[in-house]
């Protein structure tokens, strides 16, 4: 379906309306974009570059990824070992005083 109804004054036959400069203007600023974008589309280097350029960004991101995962490792590592050196020090005290304890003598 056509945007626009056609009308029926003009007859189908008439030759098309003479386009103003600026609609001119505008009219090749868009074919000359559709051919470049064209261009971009089927040249060999354009293609090569957009290649490499997602292999470049595919390296980037599995590397940054490698690094994180890394550091993840090492906070959780880090992380672990302050737990350990926690429990440690908490069964420590609570053997001084269990050993402490034994020491007192039951009031008879």
């Amino acid at each position: 379906m056509a945007p626009y109804p056609k009308s029926k004054d003009k007859p189908e036959n008439e030759p098309p309306k003479r386009l103003s400069q600026k609609e001119l203007s505008k009219k090749f600023r868009h074919d000359a974009y559709l051919r470049a974008k064209e261009y971009r589309k089927t040249d060999p280097r354009q293609i090569a570059m957009k290649k490499k350029l997602k292999e470049l960004r595919r390296d980037a991101y599995q590397q940054a990824k490698e690094r994180n995962k890394t550091y993840r490792a090492e906070i959780k590592t880090a992380a672990d070992e302050k737990a350990a050196k926690k429990k440690v020090v908490k069964q420590d005290k609570l053997m001084k005083m269990v050993v402490s304890g034994r020491s007192i003598k039951p009031a008879t």
